[in-house]
């Protein structure tokens, strides 16, 4: 038997042919293995996505890598964009593989050039770059859309044999084939017999592919659905999209010698082309920017300079040794690792971003440890102070570029990549590539609508996909979610859509931009890696991901945009305009009673990293009192090291007993009351007790982390070995080491939470010391996410902060303070463009306030406040300060508009009447009396605030039912989240929207957004509750809906069982109140609950409404129904219990009897 295949698939499309390629690299690379192939080329269309990746699978596997590229060739010339130039399909196709590392530089310099310069539908390159870029390429012919095809297939053949020779001489004799496929194609069968006799005539040789889109042939029909999901078609529709057979899969060399049976050289020469295809890669070498340094320093020289400069500027003019060894010692490792550059680069961009005002967070990640950092101003919380570790950061023994990502004020992050452009040059600076796949609930709801499905089966179906965790596989699912499995396993049509989402699951569904990493090069970005250009945005983009950049060497960069920094930032300049006062942000003091006051007290609504429900809760056990008390909260405050919150908050106050086994132990898990609560803590134990270097202590922390447990048991070896060497007793490094492996799989990066604690406690301290300004800098920061303003202003007037609405003669762009206030911005007003902002504003800085309608239409050019502006302003009532009714000014609107544009016309034209002879100003205003509209009814002036708003500012129409809800026991949107999935809940509110659509079968339901004075809900109204209440759902009456809660896709919604008008449901509990006093309380428990857990909820229920009104429970047994009185339980037979009972039951479950009627 050979030892590998006679056959080499030169011609592969993977996942990276986006959404028509559906063979996954690490599938794709073991079914080359498989099928016994010694080489294997990747062609994906116009891309070199997947290359690099592919590169190293490949090479693991034993499996020789040839990268290349299906290009698309623009007919006339890359620059072209006439109808004759390539369109959605008109390019040429093109199999260019890489021969060497040339051919691989040339290769990245086409594609790049196909986006940068020669897109049009497709990324396109012309025979001018190919001839350019010719050196260390070979070239196949192409397919059935390659140039030279479709002149055969026009029967235009000696235009295709001079097509061929251009190719041959340009590449040379010995790198050009000509390319055949069969693929049970007529149309193939025609063109090979003529491509052969050009390859005779023109003395090239033959290369036989297949084109593979996929990895079996059962994978047809999941390919087919793939290139529905691409164009948006199903596979009911007849003129979709598809590949004409089922034979474009990597199939076997047996498989390829019988399809070219006729023409056996056509698959020995893939062998040939595999042997001339011999591409290395280097790795292990860093590419950084060149940072220029001042004359007479070296890059170490200059890295020292500063750092010492900024030590006698964090520490004073005698810092102490400790302090001046550290620092010596993480200088001598950044100079004996080379990276003395990388923090020049990342301390020039900060540099800079700092003078300019720009918001620069205190640290993100384990580079918060390194004290030169600290002293350059690249972080800025104290390393020393709160036991930080540079070797978290850079180990020494463990050779990787360093990682700093930086936090930026969200608003103003792009100016400094701007700047790092600017410096180091726009060739060599790029954002990061990144992909969306396809996860497990998105194959089905893909494969799902292709299939024809309904949305509301295909939701159903997902649903029962677990949500965690996150990255789930269907695999999982099915094993996890009984339902689910029933499902595949009885339904032949789930089964189908099931098949075929696991053959899709994982592949990569689309090319977008990572949100912050950002690529700076030594050399032009095209020297080391593919360039890619989305068409709707501006920014270079690399065609390589993020692990491919790193395993280059290039530098990666996270800028990162912190909305929480723009609002600190927002909140000085505010204290600035509104007091007077100068407050830095890098100095308060973190001792502050006020602040730690309101983080005992929970208050922290709006506050980074501490605000959620659950973390309010857990502030109110541990009352902080320092720092230390937040950042151990941060670290604690995450999925598994939660449940450790209860015993630290015990062991805090002294309800629980702290013990050390060690005094190792004792120093460095003092501050966290004996638990090892940071990565940290295990570093420096094993370092005190088994004499572990820094760097080697972090090993064994990354070694804990990731649970490698042959690595794990070298290292537990090793600090046993290292403690008995220092005396310690056996059993008790045993259980030390023990409790480190506990902690490990819980411990959390205390460089990481030092410095968003930081963050956390400077919010907390603003809201404490300046709440006003604070509050507004929130809401300004949030005025694209209504429920969130909406939760924020009544936050506001829980701190008894008054929120004014929007005033042409008072607001400015954001959210500003006045008064002791906070009055609304333009900005937040819909419709009013930042010209118009422009130029109220510049009008009222110029003339002062505006007197009237009228006079604000003389002054303010109307060109840029157009009447769709001026609607909007008086909509959300921010004329109001004139003293007329908003109704009256809407009704004037047209003829204030009107006289402003003839004076503005006649100031253009010259015209100067008497008054464009008074004083510039309000005076001006001549308002002719008009007798006054009377003002809008309350739910109209609501509404329109609504409109132009997003949020209701003076009031809300729900606001009158307020006590009459809380009655009936309904459940807010806003604790939506508390509640279990699958819990029964009343809800009460409006429809904010509606979409109504159809099931499979025909039957019409809806998606309705429910708005209440929390905010809104998702509601989904299958087709049996839509019957009855199709009409409510269309109109504006507060609804009570009651449901279940589910688990959806972007978060808590409810799956309504019963829809009813609140006003008919009000009516009805008054016409039974007038009916006599209640005389008994019917309660059905239904056959399907569990009477048990359903009784003792009952009783639950009951004893929360105590009365003097009898219980009699009717319980539904098979084939009986057994009445019971409860003699022992009266209740006060209110909407309130009914309300729970029903939440319990269902609808009409609990039934009240009165003395005077039913």
């Amino acid at each position: 038997m050979k030892s590998h295949a006679e056959f080499v698939h030169l011609h592969v499309h993977s996942e990276y042919s986006l959404l028509d390629g559906a063979a996954q690299l690490e599938k794709l690379v073991s079914r080359a293995r498989e099928l016994r192939f010694p080489a294997l080329a990747l062609t994906d269309h116009g891309n070199l996505f997947g290359a690099l990746d592919f590169y190293l699978a490949a090479q693991k596997a034993g499996v020789k890598p040839i990268l290349g590229c299906e290009l698309y060739v623009a007919p006339r010339g890359r620059r072209e964009r006439g109808s004759e130039d390539g369109g959605y399909e008109g390019a040429n196709h093109l199999t260019v593989l890489v021969r060497d590392l040339a051919g691989y530089r040339n290769l990245i310099k086409l594609v790049s050039k196909a986006y940068l310069e020669g897109f049009y539908y497709k990324p396109r390159v012309d025979k001018e770059l190919l001839a350019e870029h010719a050196a260390g390429l070979l070239v196949l012919s192409g397919c059935l859309n390659s140039e030279v095809s479709r002149l055969l297939s026009a029967g235009e053949t000696a235009r295709a044999r001079e097509a061929a020779g251009w190719y041959q001489e340009v590449f040379g004799k010995d790198h050009y084939f000509m390319e055949v496929q069969a693929h049970g194609l007529e149309e193939q069968v025609r063109v090979t017999a003529a491509t052969l006799e050009i390859a005779r005539a023109i003395g090239a040789p033959i290369a036989g592919t297949n084109d593979s889109h996929y990895l079996e042939a059962s994978h047809a029909r999941a390919h087919e659905a793939l290139l529905c999901i691409q164009t948006g078609s199903t596979l009911l529709d007849p003129k979709r999209w598809r590949f004409s057979t089922g034979e474009f899969y990597v199939k076997s060399a047996e498989e390829m010698a019988k399809v070219f049976a006729e023409i056996p050289e056509a698959c020995r020469n893939t062998l040939a082309v595999a042997e001339r295809c011999n591409l290395t890669l280097e790795f292990g070498r860093f590419h950084l920017p060149r940072y220029v340094v001042p004359e007479h320093h070296t890059l170490d020289s200059y890295l020292e300079h500063l750092a010492r400069e900024g030590l006698r500027r964090r520490y004073g003019p005698a810092p102490g040794d400790a302090v001046e060894e550290r620092l010596t010692h993480e200088l001598r490792i950044i100079e004996k690792m080379g990276f003395a550059g990388y923090f020049l680069v990342v301390w020039d961009f900060i540099h800079y971003a700092r003078q300019r005002g720009i918001a620069v967070g205190p640290g993100r990640g384990s580079s918060a440890g390194s004290l030169v950092a600290y002293c350059l101003g690249i972080t800025n919380i104290d390393p020393i102070r709160y036991g930080l570790l540079f070797e978290r950061f850079l180990n020494p023994e463990r050779i990787s570029m360093p990682d700093m990502d930086i936090d930026f004020a969200d608003d103003r992050r792009d100016e400094v990549i701007r700047y790092v452009a600017e410096k180091y040059g726009h060739d060599r600076v790029a954002h990061i590539i990144t992909f969306g796949t396809l996860g497990a609930k998105a194959a089905i709801r893909d494969v799902g609508r292709v299939l024809g499905m309904s949305y509301a089966d295909v939701d159903r179906i997902a649903k029962l996909v677990p949500s965690f965790p996150l990255n789930i596989t269907l695999d999982d699912a099915y094993q996890k979610s009984p339902p689910l499995a029933e499902l595949v396993r009885t339904q032949p049509h789930v089964k189908e859509l099931w098949d075929i989402a696991r053959t899709l699951e994982g592949c990569t569904r689309h090319a977008s931009v990572h949100a912050s990493a950002v690529v700076i090069s030594d050399d032009p970005l095209d020297e080391h890696v593919p360039l890619y250009k989305d068409p709707k945005r501006p920014e270079l983009i690399t065609g390589y991901a993020m692990g491919p950049i790193e395993k280059l060497g290039l530098l990666k960069m996270d800028f990162l945009g912190l909305r929480t920094l723009t609002v600190l930032a927002n909140t000085v300049e505010l204290i600035r305009r509104s007091r007077g006062e100068q407050v830095d942000l890098d100095a308060l003091p973190l001792d502050d009673a006020k602040t730690y006051a309101l983080l005992s007290e929970a208050r922290t609504f709006g506050v980074f990293q501490l605000e959620s429900a659950g973390m309010r809760d857990a502030l109110r056990g541990l009352r902080p009192e320092r720092l230390e008390d937040v950042i151990a909260m941060v670290s604690l405050y995450r999925p598994g090291p939660m449940e450790l919150i209860p015993d630290f908050i015990g062991r805090k106050h002294g309800k629980a007993k702290i013990t050390y086994e060690h005094p190792a132990m004792e120093r460095f898990t003092r501050e966290t009351y004996g638990i090892m609560v940071y990565q940290e803590q295990i570093m420096q134990i094993a370092s005190e007790m088994a004499g572990f270097t820094m760097g080697e202590a972090d090993t064994l922390r990354r070694a804990m982390g990731k649970k490698d447990r042959d690595l794990m048991a070298k290292q537990r070896e090793k600090f046993l070995a290292g403690c008995k060497d220092r005396g310690i007793a056996v059993p008790k490094a045993e259980r030390v080491w023990e409790l480190m492996e506990k902690f490990a799989g819980y411990g959390f990066n205390k460089s990481h939470a030092a410095a968003y604690a930081l963050v956390a406690y400077q919010t907390a301290y603003f809201k404490a010391n300046y709440p006003v300004e604070f509050m507004a800098a929130l809401l300004t920061s949030e005025m694209g996410d209504t429920d969130k303003i909406v939760k924020y202003i009544e936050e506001c007037r829980a701190m008894g902060i008054r929120v004014d609405p929007p005033d042409v003669n008072v607001s400015a762009v954001k959210f500003s303070v006045s008064g002791g206030a906070i009055r609304f911005g333009l900005a937040a007003i819909k419709n009013v463009g930042e010209a118009a902002m422009e130029a109220i504003l510049a009008t009222r800085e110029r003339d002062g306030r505006f007197a009237s309608l009228e006079d604000f239409c003389a002054r303010v050019d109307l060109r840029l406040v157009n009447r769709r502006v001026l609607e909007s302003l008086v909509k959300a009532g921010a004329f109001d300060s004139l003293g007329l009714p908003r109704a009256h000014l809407m009704a004037t609107l047209d003829a204030a508009m009107e006289a402003g544009q003839r004076q503005q016309r006649e100031r253009a034209e010259g015209q100067a009447s008497f008054f464009d002879l008074l004083p510039a100003g309000p005076a001006r205003a001549r308002p002719e009396p008009v007798a006054v509209a009377p003002e809008w009814e309350d739910d109209q002036r609501l509404q329109f605030e609504k409109e132009v708003l997003g949020f209701y500012v003076s009031g809300h129409p729900l606001a009158r039912y307020a006590g009459v809800v809380e009655s009936l026991g309904i459940t807010p949107s806003g604790e939506l989240a508390g509640r279990s999935a699958g819990s029964r809940v009343l809800l009460f509110g409006q429809v904010a929207a509606l979409k109504e659509t159809s099931t499979r079968s025909g039957n019409r339901m809806a998606f309705v957004t429910l708005e209440d004075m929390d905010g809104t809900v998702e509601v989904t109204v299958f087709p049996e509750p839509y019957k009855a209440a199709a009409e409510l759902l269309r109109g504006r009456e507060p609804l009570l809906v009651r449901g279940r809660v589910d688990d959806g896709d972007k978060g808590r919604a409810v799956l309504a069982e019963d829809v009813r008008p609140l006003e008919r449901v009000l009516a009805e509990s008054a016409a039974r109140g007038g009916a006599g006093e209640p005389s008994a309380l019917r309660i059905r428990v239904p056959a399907a609950a569990d009477p048990a857990v359903t009784l003792a909820e009952v009783r639950e229920a009951c004893a929360r409404h105590p009365g003097r009104v009898p219980v009699f429970v009717h319980v539904v047994l098979p084939g009986q129904e057994v009445v019971v009185r409860s003699r022992a339980v009266g209740v006060d037979a209110g909407p309130a219990l009914v309300a729970r009972l029903e939440e319990l039951l269902g609808p009409a479950a609990a039934v009240v009897e009165h003395a005077g009627g039913p």
